[in-house]
């Protein structure tokens, strides 16, 4: 048949011109003729729905089997279309029921996936397989109908031996394609046939989980009756609980707390559902969540609580719900800041005042050593500074200063119009704003401490302090001294840090020992023993380091040994401060806060007989005080190397205009390269350059020690002859002088 026949014959057929079709038969025999596709004029019959056209192509012996370049067959299209007579002439005819398509569908794969409801009955009752799957994703014709929503389509493959738990090559079964979309009637279906509620499909979800995902309330009532595995969580983590309060969905959050969801299982990256339903602003949800004893002092992302994210979020009234429950008010995220900085720096004066009113500290610091009072002061609120300020025992913390130096006290001096003197000027302080003692006395040590440790003030001052005994004046006295030592941050214990002065101690004292045994053993055994020590030294240090900073009991003797070691380093550290450098001068004015230390001496004790004596071990009991707090060595050697006023300009401290840690590392090298030439060569006295060198050695060595003899006695006087004995002994010399000669032994002190 030429091209133009062919191109007539499917005309007559698109046009369903019946007799124009048997009058072009019975000319041209051929009734199997294709399109350039591989169509034949049946298959487009079958896709029109032209019965009769069909039937007449049939009996003029038209091969129902034939398919196209897409291997689609007459009975793929008929199906496909939903046109039932012309599926049944076909079937009549011997057309092959599971014949494939070129993605392997199959004639009842398309019925499903279209909704063909009369179509997937009559392919069913020839024998179609209700189990076969397409090649590419292995989808099953249920699976396409329970996700399209064909109920009826779903009921009829069931009742004809359709996997209700089959699943595609991702897993997914028809219960989740149904549940994901909430076609209710099909998941009715497939749960009265069994279907299993905790199969994962992709991604590990559930049929529970995507139903939750979509909000379908009712498809989720039905799977918590069929009491599945409410705690299963998707690849991210999520459980449906988790998703419902993200999503803000409180009928099921509350379905899936009464099924007995676990209220505190985070996700992957550490949020709880708390956390999850405080970031959406879910407030009954949040309520909900705190009613079941959530966990309100769980760390998500960044560190965040839930508290913290209801900060964030401004949300006053979840802030007050989770305050309700007495959350970790304290808790920082890895950028340092506590509830309370945040609500301070989004200046959310409501939060900040429910903050304090729940115990927040405002002493708390960020990453930049900034306390609320910075951030509110820096800010200019005076409201919030006057919040921060209201318990007198904060006040002290106006002059703390961050790690850039800066004080409160000293950004509100900077700017022209002052915060603290509108605040101060204008409150009136009681008692009852204290931590309410019982004697009342807070208030009073906290306003004390704060003027005697403000930084400008300049000594001496004198306070007086008159009371009847027994009313309290020990106590306040106590009260005073611990509040000024929090003020000072002197109850800290710092903690081993790594600097230069441990690398240079630790290869001294394996240097040393090397010589030593190189000297007296072997040099190989030397070095090994040496490097070996030098090796378990820093082991050990960092041990210590990170032991030292780690939380729970069984590290306390790494917290133990940290704070001692830090503490020894520190007297050394101050030991050749004072050897070797001047101080610095101290600026007339600085908007940067210098450091304050204070000691505390014994008060008791004095009277108008004996004065002296008692005047005496008061100023030997202060020494004491500063021999625990700098050191032995530092406080007995000050007298010693005491800096010269026509030094204080400069940093370092000079001997013949050459600074003396050089002078002092110069010998102290002689000694190593002689110790070392010693243990080299032995002492041979045919060797003349050696003991050549070893000579000059000993002269510089000997010239150092002897041109520094004053030193050295000075040296051995003032550690063998405590400030204490020294004081006692001018106390006892007081007879020889006259009535006023007390105030000249102030001149040998």
């Amino acid at each position: 048949m030429t091209t133009l026949a062919i191109q007539n014959l499917f005309s007559y057929v698109e046009e369903e011109n019946l007799s124009a079709l048997k009058a072009h038969l019975d000319r041209f025999k051929e009734v199997d003729g294709r399109s350039d596709n591989g169509q034949t004029p049946l298959m487009l019959a079958a896709e029109q729905g032209s019965l009769e056209i069909i039937q007449e192509l049939i009996r003029r012996g038209a091969n129902v089997n034939l398919d196209d370049v897409d291997c689609w067959s007459a009975l793929i299209c008929a199906a496909k279309e939903g046109h039932v007579d012309v599926v049944k002439e076909l079937l009549e005819n011997s057309a092959y029921i599971e014949h494939r398509d070129m993605g392997g569908w199959t004639a009842l794969m398309w019925a499903a996936y279209k909704g063909r409801v009369e179509v997937t009955e009559l392919l069913l009752e020839h024998g179609a397989n209700p189990n076969t799957t397409g090649q590419q994703y292995s989808v099953y014709p249920i699976i396409w109908a329970a996700g399209r929503g064909h109920a009826d389509i779903v009921k009829l493959l069931l009742n004809n031996g359709a996997k209700v738990n089959c699943s595609d090559k991702y897993g997914t079964t028809p219960l989740i394609w149904a549940s994901r979309k909430g076609h209710f009637d099909c998941v009715m279906h497939l749960l009265e046939n069994g279907a299993d509620v905790d199969q994962e499909g992709a991604n590990s979800m559930t049929a529970l989980i995507v139903a939750v995902k979509g909000g379908y309330t009712e498809v989720v009532k039905e799977l918590l009756k069929r009491n599945p595995n409410v705690n299963m969580t998707d690849k991210d983590g999520n459980t449906a609980l988790m998703i419902a309060a993200k999503e803000g969905y409180t009928e099921i959050v509350q379905d899936l707390l009464d099924a007995g969801t676990y209220v505190n299982i985070p996700d992957r990256s550490g949020d709880t559902v708390l956390i999850g339903a405080v970031r959406g602003g879910h407030v009954e949800i949040v309520r909900a969540l705190l009613h079941k004893y959530a966990d309100i002092d769980i760390r998500g992302q960044e560190n965040k609580t839930a508290l913290y994210w209801a900060v964030e979020k401004g949300n006053s009234t979840m802030v007050r719900d989770i305050l309700q429950c007495n959350p970790d008010t304290e808790t920082c995220t890895k950028d340092g800041e506590t509830p309370l900085i945040k609500a301070t720096k989004m200046r959310n004066i409501e939060i900040v005042e429910l903050l304090l009113d729940k115990g927040a500290k405002v002493s708390a610091v960020d990453k930049k050593g900034d306390t609320p009072l910075h951030i509110a002061i820096r800010g200019r609120s005076r409201r919030l500074a006057e919040l921060l300020l209201r318990n007198p025992k904060d006040g002290r913390l106006l002059y703390r200063p961050n790690k850039a130096g800066e004080t409160p006290y000293n950004i509100d001096c900077s700017h022209q119009k002052s915060i603290l003197t509108q605040i101060f000027g204008a409150r009136h302080l009681s008692p009852s704003e204290s931590d309410g003692d019982m004697l009342g006395y807070d208030l009073y040590s906290s306003a004390l401490a704060d003027i005697l440790s403000e930084p400008t003030m300049q000594p001496p001052i004198c306070v007086g302090l008159y009371a009847q005994w027994g009313s309290g004046k020990s106590f306040l006295l106590k009260k005073l001294e611990d509040e000024m030592k929090t003020f000072a941050g002197q109850q800290i214990e710092p903690l081993f840090q790594f600097s230069w002065l441990i690398v240079f101690l630790s290869l001294l004292l394996c240097g040393s020992i090397a010589v030593v045994l190189g000297f007296t053993v072997d040099p190989k055994l030397a070095m090994a023993v040496s490097l070996s020590l030098l090796a378990l030294l820093y082991l050990f240090f960092v041990v210590v380091y990170f032991g030292g900073r780690r939380e729970g009991e069984s590290w306390n003797w790494a917290w133990l040994l940290s704070t001692r070691l830090a503490r020894h380093i520190g007297y050394l550290e101050l030991l050749l401060k004072l050897m070797f450098v001047n101080p610095p001068e101290l600026p007339e004015q600085s908007t940067r806060a210098l450091p304050v230390r204070f000691l505390f001496t014994d008060y008791n004790r004095l009277s108008s007989v004996g004065g002296e004596t008692s005047m005496a071990e008061m100023i030997a009991t202060l020494s004491d005080a500063c021999e625990r707090e700098f050191g032995f060595l530092a406080t007995r050697l000050f007298r010693v190397f005491k800096t010269e006023e026509t030094q204080g300009k400069r940093k370092w401290k000079k001997t013949c205009c050459i600074p003396s840690f050089i002078i002092f590392v110069l010998v102290l090298l002689c000694l190593l390269t002689g110790m070392a030439l010693l243990a080299v060569f032995k002492v041979d006295g045919e060797n003349r350059t050696v003991n050549a060198v070893l000579i000059a050695i000993g002269s510089v060595v000997g010239l150092a020690l002897l041109l520094n003899c004053r030193t050295w006695w000075q040296v051995t006087d003032s550690v063998l002859n405590s400030q204490r004995k020294r004081l006692h002994g001018a106390a006892n010399r007081m007879h020889k002088l006259k009535s006023e000669g007390f105030m000249k032994v102030r001149t040998v002190l």
